[in-house]
């Protein structure tokens, strides 16, 4: 018989090809829409009713779903929300619990019912243009709305929300966010509108609630009062600040018995950044511990006669007088006066605009860092002014502004008749009407006040300041007095923050911050002057006003909602008797119009949840950071207001989980405004990205073909919902996210490697049968052992990553090991192996990397479960039978195998390697080297561990040999040397020529296949003749 040799090298139209064993795979390179659709079914709605039906539900985990706003597009803020949601999902699942998630969205209040009037009256590029300017589209609203009953614009705003939400959710769904898409919850449907008419009921049986003429927060855009989660801040607001003198009407006993005080022309001095509310002054205060002193400022060629005095406190003197002009002489007539001794309770100043008298009252707020030590108090505009009045029995809270803020007949005596500011919008024309009227006082002065008749404006100046704006049109929020429903926070706020000892947060500081908002909030204003909301079920007297909120009665008002709906309590007749309780007159009591915060609304969202004893309602709840002193504080006020005062107090979360705000690449923060919003669907289909370059086509036919109309047309990568879903896996979300080209293309390359790792693993698997699998044991190479090894280490930390919810450490690892410890390690040194070898080799290889593709799918299906779910169905079915659905799979611990010493050994290894690799580049650099396997390897003096790789050392190195010796060899045609310790890596030519089947330079002669080779092909019965 002719030697293998011989036999092989007769058959010189022999494809060499044909013996390798090269990897084989349909597994496409991107997937089609209407494959993602079908992938999307299986991986979401598929997986989320079998779990619900398989899982047990001893196991339930529920996250629960802060309602997202239906009112507009989806936004990448959406994004971050639901897609974390949904990771998190996922991971539960993978830990073999039953998750329970139903999408809810929140339905009423005013930017819903703004938007239905505007876009009821405008064309849709009118209606688009006024959504950019929310001021203008809340004016446009409020004159569309003006001819419009509250039924009509209910049905109006419940239809854009309707339609809404069908928008949104389905961009939600093609995310491949899982849950209860046919079943969400919404504020507007009826039995949740009870369900949170309830939990008034029980709050009002409580005496949790009541009403109360107070200052609130209001908006004059919206015309409607507003609570603070609904605010947000103008940093640069810019106004016009004022010094005013207050003209005294009696004196203090300490300036009063003072000779040098002159009693007819004496005034408080005043800083305040509101002129607009000085008609409505009430009160002066000081600081009982402060010193104040009396100065008296006479202008050039003025007589002593002439000359003013005014009250300011000591430390500010000099900031006052920086103020004034040239030319004005000041004295100090009075040194040192406590502000205990000013509120004395004999001192007064005048109003000019009532003719009032303003006692001097003690407050803890004034400061001796800002003003004049004095301040000016309005209680129907300032809530510690109120409050401080209140404690002192002065009052009313007097506010002379309506609803539009503009001054009402109110800011001057009936009897005077002077409407020189009636109608006068108070932010603007009024504070400059205002200053004049008080720069021109003589006519509203009263004899023997404020002799010289001289402007009571010292001095003006532009101001810049944080200013509280409308979440919704953007403009000024002024506080005013009206008569509001009230939640008393202040009841249950001890319980309240009790509550938060027992509950999970992430990140820690979120304790602080949510109970900090707790701490600074005593009342909650629930009432708004709007008709798109659910109703607050009180009635008021016609005669009288008085309102009617008793037990009997709330329960009778909710009875008939159940059976007629909210829309009647708005449309029924006035005097419809079906409303009144058996107890009230007929005749006598009208229906309120007020309606309840959204944020009652989205704070009973959890009823909408089974209880469960001992436990909360919720396992987690997570939204943005802004939800501190929204949702979540709303949420835990209700469900505590309800609950049993002699039980422990408990919150309806385990965990409260926060994420931060979208930035663009600048770091600031997205508007329509700047121009920076992006949208989820750019992430999506690539848009954001580069087009890809145009191949050269051979005609317009090929354009065609394509299916191109335009072969200018560019092209983009799309990625899929995956891209979208790795993006924010990626993203620390404890902190606010950016997202920038530089990110995204990160993310896309991270996608791409997954897809290409797992065709060439299913490739390599095809013809796998895990019958054959080898066990730890007979895994006998350094590279098995050590990329086990690897996969052990690797999937604790993914695992510690993912208990955590730390998504972004738990994809950083797998991208390091997908890069690092497969592509530029295990996969490099395997490959000749898996094509060129033997059929034990093979199999060996096969065990670990079944074992490696496996580990990955269980990593990344929380991740991208559109690819796991594409790679299991192109999975080999010996390798599907043997195991469960990556999905479906419960991961109870991390993958692990004992190694001993097997770190050290890596890193042993990995500084060879690097050795090896420096010397290669500087063999290219001369032009001595194109391929690795073109060279041997010479190591001088070599460790004790290196030596024990022995033979493994050139297919470990991918090259052709490797020689070790206890000294230098003799030189080489070339050689190229890198020293590590005591030990010298060379590199020099191969011994031997290219082989025609593995290209490896170990052949005697180019024709003939190496050994190796011919035995492996002796194996597979090529023997040809």
């Amino acid at each position: 018989m002719p030697s293998p040799s011989r036999t092989l090298r007769a058959a010189s139209t022999f494809k060499w090809s044909e013996t390798l064993s090269l990897p084989k795979s349909t597994f496409p390179a991107r997937t089609t829409a209407e494959e993602l659709s079908r992938l999307r079914e299986r991986c979401s709605d598929e997986l989320y009713a079998w779990q619900r039906a398989s899982r047990p539900k001893e196991k339930e985990f529920v996250l629960h779903d802060g309602p997202p706003y239906a009112n507009g597009a989806v936004h990448v803020g959406h994004a971050l929300n639901k897609v974390l949601k949904d990771v998190i999902l996922r991971w539960e699942l993978a830990r073999g619990r039953r998750v329970h998630y139903r999408p809810g969205w929140d339905c009423h209040g005013l930017p819903i019912e703004l938007k239905a009037l505007q876009q009821s009256r405008t064309h849709t590029n009118e209606a688009k243009a006024l959504e950019d300017a929310p001021n203008q589209e809340a004016a446009a609203a409020a004159a569309t709305g003006m001819g419009l009953s509250a039924g009509e614009i209910r049905r109006r705003a419940r239809a854009l929300a309707t339609e809404t939400i069908e928008t949104q959710k389905k961009s939600f769904h093609s995310w491949g966010v899982m849950g209860e898409w046919d079943a969400p919850y919404k504020t507007m449907d009826a039995a949740f509108e009870i369900r949170q008419l309830g939990v008034f009921r029980e709050m009002v049986r409580k005496g949790l609630i009541s009403r109360h003429h107070r200052p609130v927060y209001w908006s004059p855009s919206s015309r409607t009062a507003l609570a603070e989660a609904e605010l947000e801040y103008d940093d640069n607001h810019q106004c016009t600040a004022a010094f005013v003198k207050m003209p005294f009407v009696r004196l203090p006993e300490v300036l009063r018995t003072n000779a040098l005080v002159n009693a007819g022309n004496i005034s408080a001095l005043i800083w305040t950044t509101t002129p607009w509310t000085l008609p409505a002054n009430k009160a002066i205060a000081v600081k009982d511990d402060l010193q104040y002193t009396v100065v008296e400022l006479l202008e050039s060629g003025s007589t002593d006669e002439q000359a003013e005095q005014l009250l300011i406190a000591r430390e500010r003197v000099e900031y006052v007088l920086s103020h004034l002009q040239a030319g004005i002489v000041a004295r100090t007539i009075v040194e040192d006066v406590r502000g205990s001794e000013l509120a004395d309770g004999k001192a007064g100043c005048f109003n000019l605009f009532q003719a009032s008298e303003s006692p001097i009252l003690s407050a803890d707020f004034v400061t001796a860092t800002s003003g004049t030590g004095l301040v000016h108090m309005a209680p129907g505009h300032g809530m510690e002014d109120y409050q401080v009045c209140q404690k002192h029995g002065v009052g009313p809270a007097f506010a002379p502004v309506d609803a539009e803020g503009r001054y009402t007949v109110d800011i001057f005596p009936s009897q005077t008749g002077n409407k020189s500011l009636v109608g006068l919008d108070v932010q603007q024309e009024g504070a400059k009407a205002v200053l004049d009227l008080l720069q021109s006082p003589a006519k509203y002065l009263q004899p023997g006040v404020h002799g010289s008749a001289s402007s009571l404006v010292l001095a003006s100046h532009t101001f810049s300041h944080k200013n509280p704006i409308d979440w919704r049109t953007k403009q000024p929020v002024i506080v005013r007095a009206t008569a509001q429903w009230f939640a008393d926070v202040s009841a249950i706020q001890q319980r309240a923050r009790a509550s938060l000892d027992g509950v999970n947060f992430i990140p820690e500081g979120g304790k602080t911050r949510l109970s900090s908002f707790l701490s600074g909030r005593s009342q909650w204003c629930i009432s708004r002057q709007r008709a798109w909301g659910v109703p607050i079920p009180a009635l008021y007297h016609r005669d009288s006003g008085e309102a009617c909120i008793t037990d009997e009665s709330v329960d009778h008002i909710i009875s008939v909602i159940e059976k007629r709906g909210t829309d009647a309590w708005f449309s029924d007749a006035e005097d419809d008797r079906a409303w009144l309780h058996s107890s009230l007159e007929p005749g006598k009591w009208i229906r309120g119009k007020d309606t309840m915060d959204v944020w009652f609304d989205s704070g009973t969202t959890w009823t909408s949840l089974k209880s469960r004893e001992g436990q909360p309602v919720a396992d987690v709840y997570i939204e943005g950071t802004d939800q501190h002193r929204g949702w979540f504080q709303s949420s835990l006020l209700t469900h505590i207001s309800v609950q049993d005062p002699a039980e422990q107090p408990k919150a309806p979360y385990r965990s409260l989980i926060t994420h931060g705000f979208i930035l663009d690449a600048d770091g600031k923060k997205m508007s329509k405004s700047l121009g920076n919003v992006i949208a989820p669907e750019q992430i999506v289909d690539g848009s954001l990205l580069p087009p890809i370059k145009p191949r050269k086509q051979r005609g317009k036919v090929q354009a065609q073909k394509a299916g191109q109309t335009d072969s200018s047309t560019p092209q983009y990568d799309s990625m899929g919902p995956d891209a979208l879903r790795l993006w924010v896996a990626s993203s620390d979300y404890t902190s606010d996210v950016s997202i920038a080209v530089p990110v995204l293309q990160e993310v896309q390359q991270a996608l791409q490697k997954y897809r290409v790792t797992f065709k060439w693993l299913l490739g390599v698997l095809a013809d796998y049968d895990p019958a054959h699998e080898m066990t730890t044991y007979q895994l006998s190479t350094f590279a098995d052992r050590a990329v086990l090894h690897r996969l052990a280490q690797t999937s604790r930390e993914i695992y510690q990553a993912y208990g955590d919810y730390q998504f972004h450490k738990a994809t950083k690892h797998i991208n390091a090991f997908c890069n690092n410890d497969l592509s530029a390690f295990y996969f490099e040194i395997c490959k000749d192996g898996l094509y060129t070898g033997s059929q034990a080799a093979r199999r060996r290889t096969q065990s670990v990397l079944a074992t490696i593709l496996t580990e990955l799918m269980r990593w990344l299906g929380p991740l991208v479960p559109h690819l796991t779910e594409e790679v299991w169905e192109y999975m080999p079915e010996a390798m599907k039978a043997d195991q469960e659905h990556p999905l479906r799979q419960i991961w109870s611990k991390p993958f692990s195998v004992s190694m001993d010493d097997m770190g050290s050994a890596l890193e042993d290894f990995s500084r060879l390697s690097a050795a090896v690799k420096l010397a290669q580049e500087d063999a290219r650099r001369a032009g001595h080297l194109k391929n690795g396997l073109n060279c041997k390897v010479e190591i001088s003096e070599p460790s004790q561990r290196v030596k024990s790789w022995g033979d493994e050392l050139a297919t470990l190195l991918v090259v052709s040999q490797v020689e070790m010796t206890d000294c230098i060899p003799p030189t080489a045609q070339w050689r190229y040397e890198q020293k590590i310790d005591s030990m010298t890596v060379a590199v020099v030519p191969a011994d031997g020529e290219k082989c025609i089947r593995c290209w490896k330079s170990t052949a005697h002669k180019t024709d003939v296949p190496c050994e190796g080779c011919q035995n492996v092909v002796q194996e597979q019965g090529h023997m040809l003749a």
